[in-house]
């Protein structure tokens, strides 16, 4: 049985962009050579004892945003010492503001019990108050502890509903837990078409779990064709528009001549798209291939693939 993602409560994205995002956010409408924007340099340019020292003083003064950001400096090692309790000191302060970043981060902490004693009821109350204000990531949090009964009874319909209101808003780990409730038939009825649609959203993205997901659901021969010819040709149609893993699925078919001709060099093509767009298996299948044909079966399977790239890639998100 497919899993939800444990672990979506912690950052999804590269914490060091997300750092400079909510700056982005936050403090760009600063003018001028403020303290804002000293600081803000320092922090991008890698100068983390220069942003601590300005941070730290208008995070004292009441500044939400800079306490936020110290929040992240604590709990990410920037500059300082990893010190849990002080980045969930800092989250408090902001949170208490009424910042939904810092409320998520310290539900985070809260469910994690970092920086603080471990308690799901407190996670809960932070994640309620960062979802009012529409924050995505905490509509999964919900959801995740609805799911699994974090301090809350189980209950898979609550669980679809917080999901739901995440994966519509665009949050990855929600769409690919949104696509297992569909796939298990927790929380709503079973139906492997829609888990294929959120799944392929999230693998669209790079998102790994959703990927293996699809993969595993295609050869089971869940919401697909089960004749070669007719999954092939669903294959074709979705690869065509961009999903990655079905345009892996493509390199498979070809590799293994199911449903099609045998094809070293499509195989090789369409394989080399879907590793560029994110899905690492199919490197390991391009690799494999490159080393079984000869330079010049080589040569044309990189142009068919610079071809098919131009057309149907989907570069992976970083």
């Amino acid at each position: 049985m497919p899993c939800l993602n444990r672990f979506h409560y912690a950052n999804l994205i590269d914490l060091k962009k997300y750092l400079i995002l909510f700056l982005f956010i936050f403090l760009s409408a600063c003018s001028g050579e403020s303290e804002y924007d000293l600081a803000i340099e320092a922090l991008q340019n890698g100068d983390y004892e220069t942003a601590l020292a300005k941070f730290t003083p208008l995070a004292e003064s009441g500044d939400v945003n800079a306490q936020h950001i110290l929040g992240l400096m604590y709990e990410r090692e920037y500059g300082v010492e990893q010190d849990f309790t002080e980045a969930a000191k800092w989250y408090l302060n902001a949170a208490e503001q009424g910042l939904p970043a810092s409320q998520i981060r310290l539900s985070q902490m809260y469910i994690k019990g970092k920086g603080v004693q471990r308690d799901y009821w407190e996670a809960m109350k932070w994640s309620r108050l960062a979802a009012v204000q529409g924050n995505a990531e905490a509509e999964a949090n919900i959801g995740f502890m609805y799911h699994d009964g974090f301090g809350v009874k189980q209950d898979y319909a609550e669980a679809f509903k917080w999901y739901s209101k995440s994966a519509n808003k665009g949050w990855v780990s929600a769409m690919h837990d949104l696509g297992v409730m569909y796939q298990n038939g927790h929380g709503t009825a079973q139906d492997y078409t829609k888990a294929i649609i959120w799944h392929r959203k999230a693998a669209d993205q790079g998102y790994s779990s959703s990927q293996d997901n699809l993969v595993n659901m295609y050869r089971q021969g869940l919401g697909v064709p089960k004749n070669n010819k007719e999954s092939f040709a669903w294959y074709l149609e979705a690869a065509r528009n961009k999903h990655v893993t079905e345009q892996y699925m493509l390199g498979t078919m070809y590799y293994a001549g199911l449903g099609v001709p045998q094809d070293d060099i499509r195989a090789y093509a369409w394989f080399g798209i879907a590793s560029a767009g994110g899905l690492q298996a199919a490197q390991i299948f391009r690799d494999q291939i490159e080393s079984e044909i000869t330079a010049s079966e080589l040569q044309e399977a990189r142009k068919l693939a610079r071809d098919l790239w131009e057309k149907y890639g989907n570069p992976a998100e970083k």
